[in-house]
């Protein structure tokens, strides 16, 4: 099979965290769209990656790796990818030129899709 780098981009719907109150005076934390979009690679992380985030207490799962001038997403944001979903665990401006950037992301399974997440 022939991959070429444009096939692996990925648009991924970048959602910010709200915090609210229930009907019932309870705090409640959910995720609203921004309207921005994040164009990315997504690759798994390796062994060694999982393991130095692990010890930082943000676990990961995959990168994703943008080519842009500006970053839409930061630490604490939720990425969407049709049904799988991402939070943002960490991010490094690998040239400090704000060329690209790696998101390092951690993959969940059990979000709430109630007032747009968990």
């Amino acid at each position: 099979m022939y991959l070429r780098p444009g096939n692996l981009l990925r648009d991924f719907v970048v959602e910010k965290l709200a915090i609210g109150t229930s009907d019932i005076g309870r705090t409640e934390r959910y995720y609203l769209p921004t309207g921005k979009v994040l164009t990315g690679v997504l690759s798994d992380a390796s062994q060694e990656e999982r393991f130095m985030w692990k010890q930082r207490q943000h676990p990961i799962t995959h990168k994703i790796v943008q080519n842009t001038t500006r970053l839409v997403a930061n630490i604490g944001d939720r990425l969407s990818l049709g049904t799988r979903v991402f939070y943002v665990q960490g991010v490094d401006d690998i040239s400090a030129l704000g060329i690209s950037a790696i998101f390092y992301v951690e993959e969940r399974f059990d979000y709430s899709d109630t007032h747009g997440g968990s």
